[in-house]
């Protein structure tokens, strides 16, 4: 591996590390208001929600919302499942079954 490459890494992960270190560090000692606190609670699932979403919506490289992309369907599937039932292994694998059966129809 060339030397520039393996110090762009390590610059990466150093800003990574410490950027988020940081933030951990300054939240223990500052209380934060009710709100943001409440508010922060929601990053986890928007942010998994703006992952997904494209890839049920524009999975073949166009936007396609109608029944006939099966990415959506197995998506509907997988949340009702992981609505149900909170597992996400059994909403991951219901989704991944989804789309096999849908496939193979």
């Amino acid at each position: 591996m060339r030397p520039e490459i393996f110090l762009i890494i390590l610059g990466m992960a150093a800003v990574t590390y410490f950027s988020r270190i940081t933030f951990l560090v300054l939240v223990g000692r500052i209380s934060l208001p009710d709100t943001l606190s409440h508010g922060l609670r929601y990053i986890p699932i928007g942010i998994l929600t703006a992952m997904v979403v494209p890839g049920l919506l524009a999975a073949e490289g166009r936007l396609d919302i109608s029944f006939g992309n099966q990415f959506i369907i197995a998506g509907l599937i997988s949340g009702l499942v992981a609505a149900r039932w909170k597992n996400v292994f059994l909403a991951m694998g219901s989704g991944m079954l989804a789309v096999v059966a849908l496939r193979l129809v």
